[in-house]
């Protein structure tokens, strides 16, 4: 390679440099707290009779934030969720960014879960029955209560900032 290609392809290439600004750590200590909220919560409404709404509410709600994920997408961005992928964790499950994403991106779809599954739970009120109602909000709630806390504490750098979401850590970046 010749010394002007060389100095050509320095100025067209670009290197990406993210500085760590805020890392979340989910300890074994919160995942406990975290069921034991649930367990706290579901058997204070728990119906010994009637085990069906308990059993599915948390499946049915795992597939409808993954549906309401890929419509947000499919009319927002217009394409398809590259670069995100269905996986399972604690505080984080469903579709999430494989690498680094945007926080603005990521809070903004998760605003939109949590609005629009409650809006959509509510307005079945009239057609289920209230112990179905109460785990569908309560699982609800549950699932995306952590996940707005640690958006929560990302806000200051919600302009600029990335996130990378592990099973271990949830981490804060800026370019």
């Amino acid at each position: 390679m010749s010394t002007k290609q060389e100095a050509n392809l320095s100025k067209q290439s670009t290197i990406y440099s993210y500085t760590l600004v805020k890392r979340i750590y989910h300890s074994l200590y919160k995942k406990i707290l975290y069921f034991l909220l649930l367990a706290l919560v579901v058997f204070f409404k728990f119906d010994p009779n009637n085990w069906l709404p308990l059993l599915v509410s948390y499946p049915l709600l795992l597939v409808f934030h993954t549906l309401l994920v890929r419509t947000y997408f499919q009319f927002t961005i217009g394409m398809a969720m590259r670069g995100w992928s269905y996986r399972w964790g604690i505080f984080w499950c469903g579709s999430l960014p494989d690498g680094h994403a945007s926080i603005r991106l990521v809070t903004k779809i998760q605003l939109h879960l949590f609005w629009i599954g409650l809006s959509l739970i509510t307005f079945l009120y009239p057609w289920i029955p209230a112990s179905w109602l109460i785990h569908l909000i309560i699982f609800h709630i549950w699932m995306l209560l952590p996940r707005l806390w640690l958006l929560f504490r990302f806000r200051p750098y919600r302009k600029t900032g990335l996130m990378k979401i592990t099973e271990k850590e949830t981490s804060c970046y800026l370019q």
